[in-house]
């Protein structure tokens, strides 16, 4: 065991830690709601997120205007029987799992923060870091699929923003989750506490 004799105080990593969950939350919910995950730009204008399209619906038909990701992958299969192999059922509910796991994950991490801003150990039987890290690491995979199964051949539409804010959010909450989990572990007891006390002999 290494001890620390040099007399120095350790630096306290609370804020910073705090201030990246409260970062990554937000960008994690940015990206939830996000509809600009796969996009192309203008003249065209269309872009794509976990909850759905953006100015998506002329291409199936219709009058312009938003619609949910399975709609359109159903309305363009509809006008085009073809089009199933450049439009894949996973696109929908890869979308919609991470929406879930964006939320999940980024209200993880703002209960972690607020624990940790309030000084607070307390012995849950989840910890809120621990949600926010499997939620994250789930995401990984479903953001992944949810991306690779765009509709569309290739050039069609490409990675935007939403998807680099997720991506961004993903590393930031993964770091501050680590450090936010050392300083809301509870305490451990002390086993040796009393052990040698005067009054047993």
């Amino acid at each position: 065991m290494n001890l620390d004799l040099s007399g120095k105080p350790k630096s306290d990593n609370r804020m910073l830690a705090i201030g990246l969950a409260a970062l990554a939350a937000a960008l994690l919910m940015f990206a939830a709601f996000s509809r600009s995950w796969v996009a192309r730009p203008a003249p065209i204008d269309i872009g794509f997120g976990p909850m759905g399209c953006h100015n998506c619906a002329i291409f199936s038909g219709t009058d312009g205007g938003d619609m949910s990701n399975g709609a359109f992958i159903e309305r363009v299969r509809e006008m085009d029987p073809d089009s199933a192999r450049t439009t894949s059922s996973a696109f929908a509910p890869m979308g919609w799992a991470t929406f879930a796991l964006c939320l999940i994950s980024g209200l993880g991490l703002l209960a972690a923060a607020g624990l940790a801003y309030k000084k607070q150990r307390k012995d849950l039987p989840i910890a809120p870091t621990t949600v926010a890290l499997l939620g994250l690491m789930a995401s990984l995979i479903t953001a992944c699929v949810f991306v690779a199964t765009k509709p569309g051949g290739a050039g069609f539409v490409g990675i935007s923003m939403g998807f680099w804010a997720y991506g961004i959010g993903a590393v930031m909450g993964i770091a501050a989750a680590q450090m936010l989990a050392k300083l809301l572990r509870p305490v451990d007891p002390d086993l040796l506490d009393g052990a040698m006390s005067p009054d047993q002999y």
